[in-house]
């Protein structure tokens, strides 16, 4: 599939892997998610982040090479160094964003917007490592997506 590129203010995203193209809503919901995200932050990074949407053999080879897991996940995220105008790349695997969807009871495009939301967080200093980072940063992504009228992404479906 050829990379269809579509911009925003906040945002721009690439479609690398063409099933994410079969989602109708897909970048309509990113890009709220995300704008809602950076809307609630003091000082959100300058510029556009890129969204990368790929596939799993991508996002593997990046796991890989970048953080020595030799494994697929569900979203990277590429903090640029402080230069002005540009935070960074985020990138989703479709193949295990959807089986994640799938399994917690999602749609694709609900997950995925949170994952483009929880990319986006990074790429602006927030973490999880510690369970005082990971609480502030999911309250902020649950409040994010359900003012949008999604799910709580962090409650287990039965």
């Amino acid at each position: 599939m050829s990379e269809a590129v579509i911009e925003a203010d906040c945002v721009e995203f690439v479609l690398e892997a063409e099933n994410w193209s079969e989602h109708e809503g897909l970048l309509d919901r990113c890009r709220a998610a995300i704008e809602a995200g950076l809307g609630q932050l003091e000082d959100p990074r300058a510029g556009a982040a890129v969204i990368l949407f790929s596939d799993d053999a991508t996002v593997h080879e990046l796991n890989r090479r970048f953080r020595d897991k030799d494994k697929p996940t569900n979203v990277l995220s590429f903090p640029a160094p402080d230069r002005e105008g540009y935070p960074g790349d985020v990138i989703l695997a479709y193949e295990t964003c959807a089986r994640e969807a799938q399994a917690a009871g999602l749609s694709l495009i609900d997950h995925a917007a949170h994952l483009a939301l929880h990319g986006v967080l990074h790429l602006n200093g927030f973490d999880h490592q510690e369970e005082d980072e990971a609480t502030e940063m999911e309250a902020l992504e649950t409040a994010v997506l359900t003012g949008l009228g999604m799910s709580d992404p962090y409650l287990v479906q039965e």
